[in-house]
């Protein structure tokens, strides 16, 4: 599946989606969507589809972003990989048991 969102966004619970994360941190450092997006390699028009929730970035650009932002990269990386699950698999039957299985086989660091 690719990194766009679909209209599945709808069900999704009330915590801040990957985008509006971002959206927040650039907008209360006061940084331009250029600047931002040139560190992650992507040009503007693709990091405001990712603010506004309608694409993730890749794996790379969520490590460009964390150290761009000087955050964890498990902080944002973490994020990116519940969304995308999220994204993919919220109306599946058995999601909430899945995501409790996954949780009881990764142990945390």
């Amino acid at each position: 599946m690719s990194s766009r969102c679909t209209s599945k966004r709808a069900g999704r619970s009330a915590t801040k989606s990957l985008g509006a994360w971002l959206r927040q941190l650039r907008l209360a450092r006061k940084l331009p969507l250029r600047r931002v997006a040139a560190a992650a390699d992507m040009d503007t028009a693709h990091l405001s589809k990712i603010e506004l929730g309608h694409r993730l970035p890749t794996e790379t650009q969520t490590k460009a972003l964390a150290a761009f932002f000087k955050l964890p990269i498990d902080d944002l990386a973490s994020k990116r990989i519940a969304e995308k699950f999220l994204l993919e698999h919220q109306n599946s039957d058995g999601v909430a048991r899945a995501a409790a299985l996954i949780k009881d086989a990764v142990k945390p660091n």
